[in-house]
């Protein structure tokens, strides 16, 4: 189970932020879907519920996207930060950590 592994990952033995996962997991889900072009009628098609299909299929994008989530939690917005003599910046939604774990979204030709 996703959240069992992000809790270990993370280091947590409690299951006092298992809401706040389960909140980071639901939008990793929806981020992958989004990214991959997944669309709800492909899904119906194949009859597999929207959520389930990026944790079914891809379930180390989704722990390495809520793991990354939870790091930089608090700091959401920041493109950069800056502290003394240390700089650094924040990518996107999608870090390249997680495409590399997903295929490459694919396009419709008409």
């Amino acid at each position: 189970m996703i959240l069992d592994d992000v809790k270990t990952i993370l280091g947590i033995d409690t299951s006092l932020q298992d809401n706040l996962l389960s909140i980071y997991i639901r939008k990793s889900k929806k981020l992958i879907l989004n990214y991959l072009k997944i669309t709800k009628v492909e899904m119906d098609e194949y009859g597999i519920e929207e959520i389930d299909i990026a944790e079914e299929r891809y379930p180390d994008a989704v722990i390495e996207h809520v793991i990354l989530t939870m790091n930089k939690r608090g700091n959401e917005g920041l493109k950069a930060y800056g502290q003394g003599g240390v700089s650094g910046t924040y990518g996107d939604d999608m870090p390249d950590s997680v495409k590399d774990l997903l295929p490459q979204p694919f396009l419709r030709m008409r």
